[in-house]
């Protein structure tokens, strides 16, 4: 587990929040994909994820407050820890739906809301002949290109969670994604090596 205490926070309140915002969606996508596979490593990554955002939140705390010079300032800065207190609230949601997946507590009705919904996630595996194998995400932008945004990589029994734009595709990867099923078929089919080119899907 991360020693959270010894890892650099962004030092300006913009900054935070961003940084905020960015673990809150990896959170939710995370914990989703961990009831659709019952993955307990994935939810055990949420729940590290989550004292991460608390620690976050702690901060944009002390800082918004210190930057607090008259009664204005004071006013600005209740929405700013409003803001950062709905953010926390949309993490501990995440957190509770990675517990349910670690206590084996789910019930089949939570499978069927995520798979109905107009945007899902999915699980890609990389073929060999696959056109996505040695280029990095960077150079893909599969986002752009299929439509799915990669909220991590399962490489043997290795993990790679949040995989930044350096990070290189290789053969039997498997992609957890978000997009719609639509998206998701296409990269599918490239990741298959059934299409040997890709563009907007």
């Amino acid at each position: 587990m991360e020693e959270w205490d010894e890892v650099e926070v962004p030092d300006n309140v913009k900054e935070i929040f961003v940084e905020m915002k960015n673990t809150a969606e990896l959170m939710v996508d995370l914990a989703y994909s961990a009831v659709l596979f019952r993955e307990k490593e994935m939810a055990e990554e949420v729940l590290e994820l989550e004292e991460y955002l608390d620690l976050l939140n702690y901060n944009l705390m002390v800082r918004a407050v210190l930057s607090a010079r008259n009664l204005r300032d004071a006013e600005r800065i209740t929405s700013i820890l409003q803001m950062g207190r709905s953010i926390d609230e949309i993490s501990n949601a995440a957190a509770d739906l990675a517990k349910m997946v670690i206590e084996e507590k789910l019930h089949p009705l939570i499978n069927e809301v995520i798979l109905e919904s107009e945007e899902t996630i999915g699980k890609v595996e990389v073929s060999p002949e696959s056109i996505l194998v040695g280029k990095t995400l960077k150079e893909l932008d599969l986002a752009t290109n299929t439509g799915v945004w990669v909220a991590a990589i399962r490489r043997g029994r290795r993990w790679i969670f949040d995989p930044d734009e350096d990070t290189k595709i290789m053969p039997g990867d498997i992609i957890i994604g978000r997009g719609t099923r639509t998206a998701l078929e296409y990269l599918k089919e490239i990741a298959k090596g059934i299409l040997k080119v890709m563009g907007n899907g």
